[in-house]
């Protein structure tokens, strides 16, 4: 069985408190310049576990995805995995224009180096966050 081909690899992977107090991020990204010249996802969402009314009006009730493209959209993913070393990434329609990806659905390979647990713990913390009907399948 060969494997699917990858988008990038993830070969930095970040997982705490991007705004102390307010935000928990997971940023995964090809390399530790990735923000500034590569590829990468960060996956945010609050502290705090309710959500404000505001941000059901604004429709900003759930996680939320930014990219290297400087996309930005709230919910979004359909299903996210991790098997045999591949995080796949399953998007909507919408996220896949707003974050400008080729494709819905975005395999990425998994660095030996990187812990696979941390990831999967981290990013269920970050998608399980708001609006329950924009929660993706979660398979980690």
């Amino acid at each position: 069985m060969t494997q699917p081909s990858t988008y990038w690899a993830i070969t930095a992977l970040v997982i705490g408190e991007a705004v102390p107090g307010a935000t928990f991020t997971v940023f995964i990204g090809d390399g530790e310049d990735a923000e500034s010249d590569g590829f990468y996802f960060d996956f945010q969402r609050p502290l705090r576990d309710e959500v404000k009314e505001q941000d059901v009006r604004n429709e900003t009730d759930s996680y939320c995805v930014v990219n290297e493209s400087d996309g930005v959209h709230y919910g979004g993913l359909e299903e996210v995995s991790i098997l045999h070393g591949i995080l796949r990434l399953r998007f909507d329609d919408d996220a896949v224009e707003a974050l400008e990806l080729p494709a819905n659905d975005v395999p990425l390979a998994i660095s030996p180096d990187l812990d696979i647990r941390k990831l999967g713990v981290g990013l269920k913390r970050v998608l399980s966050y708001g609006n329950p009907a924009r929660q993706p399948r979660i398979n980690l």
